[in-house]
Formats: structure tokens, sequence, C-alpha cells
């Protein structure tokens, strides 16, 4: 009886380790062949703020109010830099618990030790789920079709967010 039992617990941890592999990178660490993406950021914003922009002021049905249309800029500025910031600040704030330097030498950490692009799929989904309510409920009362609106935001920031995903990894690379 236990026998059995032995001979099936290690059937099933044999079999676990080959359906279940994973490559480890002991004793070594990330090293960027070129700059960090951190050198890219200020562009990586810049870029998505114009096309996202101009796609929902122009594209998203507001209502022809000029003030509206500034407003809506200003909004549509705050909740890039929210998403696009949030991961690195979580990020140092990570970092700063296993440090005792301080927030900046943590901040520094973020963007320069291990593979981390500034845009990767959770990227994605953060975007989404803080950009798309944050302009969305401030715009919907300002337009003319509420669906039109809300496929603009989502659809503009899926674009904007695979544009800086291609861009970054034709720019930047790295090795173990």
């Amino acid at each position: 009886m236990i026998y059995q039992l032995f001979y099936r617990m290690t059937v099933v941890l044999i079999l676990f380790t080959i359906v279940y592999q994973t490559t480890v990178y002991a004793n070594s660490s990330w090293n960027w062949l070129t700059d960090s993406p951190k050198k890219f950021l200020p562009y990586a914003i810049l870029l998505t703020l114009v096309i996202e922009i101009v796609a929902i002021v122009f594209l998203g049905r507001l209502k022809s109010s000029f003030s509206l249309k500034i407003k809506g800029t200003l909004i549509i500025i705050i909740a890039n830099i929210a998403s696009f910031l949030l991961p690195y600040i979580y990020r140092t704030i990570e970092i700063e618990s296993f440090y005792s330097e301080g927030w900046n030498v943590a901040w520094h950490l973020a963007f320069t030790s291990g593979p981390y692009y500034i845009v990767l799929l959770g990227f994605l989904f953060l975007t989404i789920s803080i950009e798309v309510p944050i302009i969305y409920l401030y715009l919907k009362k300002h337009t003319e079709r509420f669906r039109v609106l809300l496929s603009v935001i989502i659809i503009v920031n899926i674009v904007t967010t695979l544009i800086v995903a291609v861009m970054e990894r034709m720019m930047f690379y790295g090795q173990w």
C-alpha cells in the first residue's frame, strides 16, 4: 500500500517536472545592451498623448466647445501620466523595501534592474482600467453618442499601447 502511494507520487512528480518546465537563470543578472527604456518614457508619453488627444477629441463625437476640448485634453493628459507612472511607482515602492538608500535609488532601479519594458501585457489592462473610466466618466456627458466615445477611447488606447510596445522592443534590448 505504501509502496503504491510512493510509486504514484514519484510518477506524478516526474510528469509534473516534464510538463511544467521553467528556465532558471541562477547567478545571473539582466543587462541592457542598449539604454534602459527610461529614456524613452517621455517620448512614449508624448506620442501617446498626441494620438489619444486627436482621436478622442475629434473622433469621440464631443460637443464643439473649445473649453470642453481643453478640459478633455487635460483629463487625457492626467489619465495617461497616471497609467504610465503607476507601474514604476509600484515597482519603486517594492524595491525601496529591500534597499535603504532611499526613493531616488529605488526609482532608478525600477527602470534599470531586470528586463522591464515600459509596456508589458499587464500594462494594456492597467491602461484600460485606469484611463478608460477616467476619460469616459468625464466626457460622457459632453458627447452625442456614448458608444462611439467609449469605443474610440478603448481602441485608441489599444493602438497606442501596441505602438509603444513595438517601438520599445525595436529600440531597447538586453540579455541575461
